[in-house]
């Protein structure tokens, strides 16, 4: 299980997260909500470990730990999708499997594009690429920010099936959206604009 406890970030002196509490088991899902520039990325940079706070404590109690996934592109332009994957499983010191990859390649409809250069691709096969690392490396937690612009109708329900199945095989996710996220699928939620935790 995930667990946060009293976890705070200011940036000067601007308070962006102040006293966040919560917990997230295995097998659910969780949504952060807030606009543009409300300390979303942060919080999730806070999770991940690629940045400092000032205090509280985040403990991740998982075997496979997390994967985090930030709103940029995550890629390496030149390479296809199957170089950036070699790339990033090599970072992570994970391997990956070919059937699998190949089967990601299909339910994410982008196996048309495998021997393109990845600068090539339109902005919501980006983010479908960025799926694809989730879909081929091993984790507990997936922390994903934004994942669901730049996509349309199809590239929507495609993620929130593929997010069901990461749930159904006991995995959680925490994704980020400014989006209207009642139409979205979540077990926890928090408005980082509320500085509260759980609503």
């Amino acid at each position: 299980m995930l667990q946060v406890k009293n976890l705070s970030k200011s940036f000067s002196s601007t308070p962006i997260l102040n006293n966040i509490n919560f917990s997230l088991g295995l097998g659910e899902i969780c949504a952060v909500v807030g606009n543009n520039g409300s300390g979303k990325t942060t919080f999730l940079r806070c999770l991940s470990g690629l940045m400092n706070f000032e205090s509280g404590s985040i403990n991740f109690n998982s075997s496979k730990g997390h994967l985090f996934l930030s709103d940029k592109l995550n890629i390496f332009g030149d390479l296809t999708i199957e170089e950036n994957l070699k790339v990033i499983s090599t970072y992570h010191n994970q391997n990956y499997d070919i059937r699998v990859f190949n089967d990601s390649l299909l339910e994410l409809n982008i196996r048309q594009f495998k021997e393109m250069p990845l600068k090539l691709l339109s902005r919501g096969n980006i983010q479908r690429n960025k799926l694809c690392l989730a879909m081929n490396l091993n984790w507990d937690y997936l922390l994903i920010d934004e994942p669901f612009s730049n996509l349309d109708t199809d590239g929507i329900k495609i993620f929130k099936d593929i997010f069901n199945n990461f749930k159904s095989n006991n995995r959680s996710i925490i994704y980020s959206t400014h989006q209207n996220y009642q139409e979205l699928n979540y077990d926890k939620i928090i408005s980082i604009e509320s500085f509260k935790g759980i609503k």
